[in-house]
């Protein structure tokens, strides 16, 4: 990035530190990843600095920083998308037992339309942050969300209080909600 004018290069950076507190999806290694979204950002940089137009009345750092975000988010987005259908192609796969098809299952991924990638990509997230959880946790908040059942039901079913019920789902929701938190 050092071909970057300085106050490009700070938007650049300022830029990527945010990108890099977002959740990595899971099939990147961090190295590889870092190295990526280094890449992501320089080139949109440039293409941004090619872009840019001052008589929009727009300082030149904040264009950077705002097309260099956008670039790195829609990366974020299309590598947790991947991610997603990859996951239910593969698990698909593995339960047929047809491991071969695996390969044939990834070149799908780069054939499904953006808004079919969307769906899969926060359903895959939604799944991933569950197996995050413990078990009796992933029990609780199923029962509570998926199976609609009261506090008082799942205290029956696991033979624990009540109260003991509310303390496990609000620990799985704080959980929760530092995963997806992070995820942007």
């Amino acid at each position: 990035m050092g071909e970057l004018p300085p106050k490009v290069l700070k938007a650049v950076q300022t830029a990527l530190q945010r990108a890099r507190g977002w959740r990595r999806p899971p099939h990147w290694d961090c190295h590889q990843w870092q190295e990526e979204l280094d890449a992501i950002a320089q080139a949109s940089a440039f293409e941004a600095c090619f872009r840019f137009d001052e008589q929009q009345g727009v300082p030149l750092e904040a264009f950077i920083f705002q097309q260099v975000l956008i670039a790195l988010r829609d990366f974020h987005r299309r590598e947790w998308a991947y991610f997603a259908i990859c996951c239910g192609h593969l698990q698909r796969a593995h339960d047929a037992g047809e491991r071969e098809e695996v390969e044939e299952s990834m070149e799908v991924c780069g054939q499904v339309e953006m808004e079919q990638m969307e769906r899969e990509w926060r359903r895959c997230f939604v799944l991933w942050s569950m197996r995050q959880l413990s078990e009796r946790e992933r029990q609780v908040i199923r029962r509570l969300y998926w199976d609609e059942w009261t506090e008082t039901e799942i205290a029956q079913e696991m033979e624990i209080s009540q109260p003991m019920i509310s303390k496990i789902k609000q620990q799985a929701l704080r959980k929760l909600k530092d995963l997806l938190s992070g995820l942007l």
